[in-house]
């Protein structure tokens, strides 16, 4: 709780919701920044993590099963990229996946959501 009473911590509140700039956030996921910037419990939260673990907020920003260790590499990606381009040719990002029209995932752990990064 003392790094969200910070000066400054409130800011992304406060920014406009531009999707070039990566400030736009879905309402599940404002949600759920909500909650954790207060440190509430987020509402339904499964028990146990796909890799059999308990799941935790902690256990979630770590396991390698879940989306955060995507998004931070991913973040990582584009900050190397942008600083790349400044001193070499063709460099380029590895695109998104496709979102799924119709097919069939057999393992429950797949991930098909639409928003999948």
């Amino acid at each position: 709780m003392e790094v969200a009473s910070e000066t400054g911590a409130s800011t992304w509140l406060s920014m406009l919701p531009i999707q070039e700039r990566g400030f736009a956030l879905h309402k599940g996921a404002l949600r759920n920044a909500l909650c954790l910037r207060y440190g509430w419990q987020p509402n339904l939260l499964p028990s146990t993590c796909v890799c059999g673990k308990t799941f935790s907020i902690e256990h979630a920003l770590n396991c390698p099963c879940g989306d955060y260790p995507s998004i931070r590499h991913n973040e990582l990606q584009d900050i190397t990229a942008t600083l790349l381009t400044e001193v070499c040719h063709n460099v380029g990002i590895e695109p998104c996946l496709q979102p799924l029209s119709g097919e069939f995932l057999k393992y429950k752990t797949a991930n098909d959501a639409d928003d999948f990064l």
